[in-house]
């Protein structure tokens, strides 16, 4: 009897800041990096800072 793989649905791919990627060898400026077969923020230029998380 033949069995059916469970369908997981995909993750969308996250939005990276541009201008943060400028420059960046890691990501090759895309501003993400696969990662075990997934899409993920590229740690090296993905950082929130603190003026992201608290505008003045």
């Amino acid at each position: 009897m033949a069995h059916e793989t469970p369908t997981i649905p995909p993750t969308p791919t996250p939005h990276p800041n541009l201008s943060l990627a400028q420059d960046c060898n890691p990501c090759h400026e895309w501003g993400t990096v696969v990662t075990d077969g997934r899409h993920e923020l590229c740690p090296a230029c993905q950082r929130p800072t603190n003026e992201a998380i608290n505008p003045q």
